[in-house]
């Protein structure tokens, strides 16, 4: 599925049910003036999926840039099949992750550039900021902030589970957002060290993002994006991570 996000920004995967509900695995798009990038590459589950609507999407144009929020399966697993199509692409991942062993060996040492967070940089011409995670599951995941749009594009934060009903839909096509309980259930599973946080500091911290950068949409790989009412959606998130952390949500272990 094809979605037009915000101006050039665009969600293309598929979602997958389970036992907690659908989950989506996305790939974010910028067109970017015909150099597009990619934020992720998909799961090689969901490769035919994923490659015929960046195909589309792309109608022959050739992606410049995959930046990886961070390394697990359903972000890289498809890098091969990327590589494969477009050879000359250059992959843009954290200083804490170890290419070749992370990542599969799928393209010269020389194409990967390794970033540490807080580092602006100019990506095919635009202005893109490689931000700490607040949640990671991984020591390399990071977060990236495009300046042009406002977009915040979280990994697996913010993510939720959500009904067939909901699946490629954004948050202000939901009918009173996203809930609390459906980013509770995604992050308890998600994040199953959560119970071991401060939840004041994590919080805290989450309050800090949101006035240090002027975010309009955030874009998680597993939900849709959140184009409206920011600050409410990151109060619900704030609640959620409150009950796990003071161990109230009873997930599954």
């Amino acid at each position: 599925m094809i979605r037009n996000i915000t101006a050039d920004i665009y969600q293309v995967g598929e979602c997958v049910s389970g036992a907690s509900g659908h989950e989506a695995v996305h790939v974010y798009v910028l067109m970017n003036n015909g150099q597009p990038i990619l934020i992720d590459c998909g799961s090689q589950l969901h490769r035919t999926g994923i490659m015929q609507a960046l195909n589309e999407l792309l109608a022959g144009q050739t992606p410049s840039y995959v930046l990886l929020t961070h390394s697990e399966l359903p972000h890289a697993g498809n890098l091969a099949q990327v590589a494969r199509q477009w050879p000359s692409i250059h992959v843009i991942v954290s200083n804490v992750m170890l290419p070749y062993i992370e990542i599969a060996p799928v393209l010269p040492l020389g194409q990967i550039t390794a970033l540490r967070s807080g580092v602006t940089l100019q990506v095919a011409g635009r202005t893109l900021e490689f931000v700490e995670a607040l949640l990671k599951d991984q020591p390399g995941s990071q977060w990236i902030f495009d300046r042009q749009t406002g977009t915040l594009f979280t990994g697996d934060g913010f993510g939720y589970y959500h009904s067939a009903e909901q699946c490629g839909r954004f948050s202000d096509e939901i009918a009173g957002g996203v809930s609390v309980a459906q980013f509770q259930a995604y992050h308890c599973t998600a994040f199953r060290f959560l119970r071991w946080v401060v939840a004041e500091r994590l919080n805290a911290d989450l309050e800090e993002l949101l006035a240090r950068y002027p975010i309009t949409t955030i874009a998680p790989i597993h939900g849709g994006a959140l184009r409206s009412e920011i600050q409410l959606h990151v109060n619900r998130l704030q609640t959620a991570l409150t009950n796990i952390c003071a161990d109230s949500y009873v997930g599954d272990n």
